[in-house]
């Protein structure tokens, strides 16, 4: 009986603690915001509106077709399975 005593309240201890209030540190996320400012090349491109000038037009229209086409929707071949067992299917 003294050890489910034990048990008992070495369980009720942890599921009180558990409800104990937490307080988030007044610089959380800090790191995080660093890294992503580190990552910006330039942070007032937005805000520019000069025209990009000096780039090639044939190559600009080449990675914006490759960049439209990344969000195409690909074809499925649904005649061939996609799940393999080991065994050749033709």
């Amino acid at each position: 009986m003294t050890r489910f005593k034990g048990i008992l309240m070495a369980t009720v201890g942890l599921m009180i603690g558990a409800c104990a209030p937490t307080t988030i540190s007044p610089n959380w996320g800090t790191a995080y915001q660093q890294m992503r400012a580190g990552q910006t090349l330039n942070p007032v491109a937005g805000e520019q509106l000069d025209p990009v000038e000096g780039q090639d037009g044939v190559a600009n229209a080449t990675a914006m077709g490759t960049y439209r086409k990344s969000f195409e929707k690909p074809e499925v071949n649904l005649q061939r399975s996609v799940v393999s067992s080991g065994v050749r299917t033709n």
